[in-house]
């Protein structure tokens, strides 16, 4: 069975079509790497609270097996408590350079 990967990056303060385009573009390769990709952007409406969002992407990323990290996400609040929940359950880390652009 595939490995489900959530996408970590940062999204708040940031303009939400370049949001969009990468996380739909880390969504994409991943797919074409064989994973079964979790992208948080498809389940958070645009202008949603950073506190809903997280009780919205919490549950999301504990669903997955491994998490992919957006070049960004050192520079997110969302992003860092993402990766602590992650690493707390011992899930596997990703980043650009283990997907090969394809």
């Amino acid at each position: 069975m595939p490995l489900k990967v959530y996408i970590v990056g940062a999204v708040t303060g940031l303009d939400p079509e370049e949001v969009r385009a990468k996380f739909m573009s880390a969504e994409e390769r991943l797919k074409r790497m064989g994973f079964v990709p979790v992208n948080p952007v498809n389940h958070v409406e645009e202008g949603t609270g950073w506190v809903e969002a997280m009780k919205i992407c919490i549950p999301l990323l504990v669903s997955c097996d491994a998490v992919f990290k957006l070049p960004d996400y050192e520079y997110s609040k969302g992003s860092l408590l993402e990766l602590t929940i992650a690493r707390n359950l011992e899930m596997n880390e990703f980043i650009d350079s283990h997907i090969k652009q394809r």
